[in-house]
């Protein structure tokens, strides 16, 4: 589908009643918000035809139907998909795209930790039990782990070499190419193609984990070498369970390092970097709600400057309450007077700059919590087109407060004071307000629009984009 089809055959399904929680390319995922088989399929086969009525050399038709599902991003997800036996009994399959789990370069401590969390999000027990059943898991994990009862294979990585090991720029940062250089010294073979294991051990150096790779022959024949069982926890077991918990309500990223015996307060605050797909998800953030939108955006507190009043008031939405005199938020609520509009408009600039500041400071942090180095540098080692982590050498550098998280802020302070805006998202009756209100939000609005039209976050130069095309005057 191109995105007018599938934005047409969203606007269809909703029509119907239904709520559409994924689209793609050529393809929606619908919540039927019922569990009875049959019932599903005709809820599918009326969605079928009534999109089919509408294109000629077009046809869409069911493709699975799910029990339930984990979706994370573009072609990230598991589900378990329900299929009729033909004794009319059910049959439960489960699949999984994209996922960490499903790929060999992770130990199988992260693997088997990762598949029993999944198992428990897919299961039909209420929400509070399956975080209650991970949570518990995880710290028998981080026990096991830390008394040394996993067994050596459960830690060993498995990484094949895409190249001959001498060929690689960038050997130290890579654990396999060293275990592979160090195997071609003994007078080992080892070629392209070849998939080389290793375990992270703690050697007594302070080298990069990647420099402490060693083959598990190596290991097992040491009597000086000890896993490094930090490195397993935070940088295998962890990444793995907080990306399949990341949009499961009551747990996050600190409080499952916190299980697994690891300093929680280097995972506070960090939601996690993800790949900005919001197109797959039509139409990212122009289809979320403000809510949605701007709900990690920080909240603008005014301060009454009327004498003998000073109350500090943090503003959420516009209108508060409609049917309330003083339900907009144009007015102290201690003192039952309406701000300054020039006030309000001094205050906001401070809280602008500040997050201006913010942005063009250029801190840039490692993507992993277990890391946390932070710095103003620009690098110029890029992978993947991100620079690298010149201290731990797995991760990617990423700006601490990125030009996305700055827009957001100041389109959410925009929509504080958007009384149009406001008026055209309200119910009926909130556009019975007095219009003498207007002459308040225009002016503090003003003040939020001259900066966020500075902002060339939201435009696209046309110019340059397709100037690569056109030959200029000779």
């Amino acid at each position: 589908m191109n995105k007018g089809i599938l934005l047409k055959t969203k606007d269809l399904v909703q029509n119907l009643g239904l709520d559409v929680i994924y689209g793609d390319t050529d393809s929606i995922m619908i919540n039927t918000n019922t569990t009875d088989l049959a019932e599903v399929r005709k809820i599918g086969n009326k969605v079928k035809n009534e999109v089919n009525k509408l294109y000629r050399l077009l046809e869409i038709d069911i493709d699975g139907i799910f029990k339930s599902m984990l979706l994370l991003k573009k072609k990230k997800y598991a589900a378990i998909s329900v299929s009729e036996n033909e004794d009319g009994t059910l049959n439960e399959v489960k699949e999984m795209k994209g996922l960490d789990i499903v790929r060999r370069d992770w130990c199988d401590l992260a693997k088997d930790s990762g598949n029993y969390v999944l198992a428990q999000i897919l299961s039909s027990q209420p929400r509070e039990t399956i975080v209650e059943n991970i949570h518990d898991y995880l710290i028998s994990v981080g026990e096991n782990v830390a008394e040394g009862k996993v067994d050596i294979q459960k830690y060993i990585i498995n990484k094949q070499l895409t190249k001959s090991p001498h060929d690689y720029p960038d050997k130290k940062s890579l654990a396999h190419v060293n275990v592979a250089l160090r195997m071609l010294s003994k007078g080992r073979k080892v070629n392209a193609g070849d998939t080389i294991p290793y375990v992270i051990c703690d050697d007594g150096s302070s080298l990069a984990a990647t420099q402490r790779a060693y083959h598990p022959d190596e290991f097992c024949k040491s009597d000086s070498l000890k896993i490094d069982v930090k490195y397993y926890l935070a940088n295998q077991v962890h990444p793995v369970v907080s990306r399949l918990c990341d949009p499961i309500d009551g747990t996050d990223a600190a409080h499952i390092a916190q299980c697994l015996g690891l300093d929680p307060s280097g995972y506070r605050g960090n939601t996690g970097l993800h790949d900005d797909e919001n197109d797959a998800l039509l139409g990212g953030q122009a289809q979320m709600t403000d809510e949605e939108r701007f709900k990690d955006c920080e909240r603008f507190i005014v301060k009454c400057k009327r004498p003998g009043c000073g109350r500090e008031t943090t503003l959420e939405v516009l209108f508060k309450n409609t049917s309330d005199p003083f339900g907009l938020n144009d007015t102290c609520p201690a003192c039952k007077t309406q701000y300054s509009a020039g006030a309000v408009s001094n205050q906001l600039t401070i809280a602008m700059r500040k997050h201006i500041k913010e942005y063009y400071m250029g801190w840039q942090k490692c993507d992993d919590p277990s890391c946390g180095y932070t710095t103003r540098q620009v690098h110029l080692a890029f992978q993947r087109g991100a620079p690298m982590c010149t201290t731990c050498f797995r991760a990617h550098l990423h700006p601490a407060y990125s030009d996305t998280a700055l827009y957001t802020q100041l389109l959410y302070y925009s929509r504080l004071f958007d009384y149009d805006h406001a008026l055209k998202n309200s119910k009926e009756e909130v556009k019975k307000l007095p219009s003498d209100k207007r002459t308040f939000y225009t002016a503090v609005h003003s003040t939020v629009f001259k900066v966020l039209n500075a902002n060339g976050y939201s435009e696209v130069n046309l110019s340059k984009l397709f100037s690569a095309f056109f030959v200029g005057d000779k």
